[in-house]
């Protein structure tokens, strides 16, 4: 990541430029224009409270990092990605691995014209120029990794073991999107995750997210497929993801339905339509979601799609009901 040819020149929004609320309350962010700025979601929805959370965020002298936990696809990455977007604030996002180190992120001594050097990672240059930083599910990296940038975390110099030295900008952004809180309580799904001590966890201010409110999730679907698909029709996928979510959450299914699963059911509906050698709705679940599960399981969630649609859901070959 070399970017220094883009300068940040400081820009003004406000809470409706941003989130859409009939507010002036200004929110502080750069001019268009830098490459690293993320692509804003097209149809994207807030929910009034997470926005207001936010702005809370947003407008704190000096904001702690973020940590926040929830469910897989509940959108806690999107979340931030459209948060910074819509303020056109350059973003890295540092992806965790189990293999992560923290020379991985932080950067390494390389041998440059005959001269070992060091050459610091997109994190810290991104933690020099005021960029904003994701670490994406964060409970993935080995817990060595989160020790080595608590000084970041704190917006405090960086000094590198080759004496490097590195000073934070004025203002960053920092979060973490994780299922778990951290402690190794988030459920038998997420057992692949870490553990992190007390002196990682203290320095982020804690969010819980989850999947949005109902009307929310119609309103996502409504921005994407208004036309295509009746109003109904959104409002039974709705109640049925919400069914398959309740299922995860008793031990029937061994995972919960995303907004990106409820987002390509939509589509793979539209598409699958007009076919008569498949039954659309269900085709179009399954390609969705159900395909990735056990055909037992799957024909579970086919009657909860059947009760929300009042549509007969076909025979699965070898599953007795």
């Amino acid at each position: 990541m070399d970017n220094s040819n883009h300068e940040l020149t400081p820009a003004t929004y406000t809470v409706q430029d941003v989130f859409g609320f009939p507010s002036q309350m200004p929110l502080q962010g750069f001019a268009p224009g830098h490459p690293l700025v993320p692509k804003a979601t097209a149809g994207y929805v807030w929910e009034a409270k997470l926005a207001k959370d936010f702005i809370e965020w947003l407008t704190e002298p000096n904001p702690d990092p973020l940590w926040i936990s929830g469910p897989t696809g509940c959108g806690k990455t999107e979340t931030l990605k459209n948060v910074f977007a819509a303020l056109n604030i350059p973003t890295v996002i540092v992806s965790a691995k189990a293999s992560t180190e923290p020379d991985d992120i932080l950067g390494r001594v390389q041998l440059r014209n005959g001269d070992t050097v060091f050459i610091p990672g997109n994190l810290l240059l991104a933690y020099a120029k005021g960029y904003a930083i994701v670490f994406d599910e964060i409970d993935g990296y080995n817990p060595e990794v989160i020790m080595a940038i608590h000084r970041m975390l704190e917006r405090a110099v960086v000094t590198l073991d080759d004496g490097t030295i590195i000073k934070p900008a004025p203002r960053i952004y920092m979060a973490a999107t994780a299922n778990t809180r951290g402690d190794g309580l988030g459920g038998d799904i997420y057992t692949a995750t870490n553990i992190f001590n007390l002196a990682s966890l203290n320095r982020f201010e804690k969010w819980e997210m989850s999947y949005p409110p109902a009307e929310v999730e119609e309103k996502i679907l409504q921005n994407s497929f208004a036309g295509k698909l009746e109003p109904k029709v959104m409002q039974a996928m709705v109640k049925t993801a919400a069914d398959i979510r309740a299922a995860y959450r008793d031990g029937n299914c061994p995972g919960p339905i995303s907004i990106r699963d409820l987002l390509r059911w939509g589509r793979k509906l539209v598409q699958s339509w007009a076919r008569n050698d498949v039954p659309p709705l269900y085709h179009s679940f399954d390609k969705a979601f159900g395909n990735g599960v056990d055909p037992h399981v799957r024909a579970m969630l086919h009657t909860l799609v059947q009760t929300n649609f009042g549509v007969a859901s076909p025979q699965i070959q070898g599953v007795t009901l």
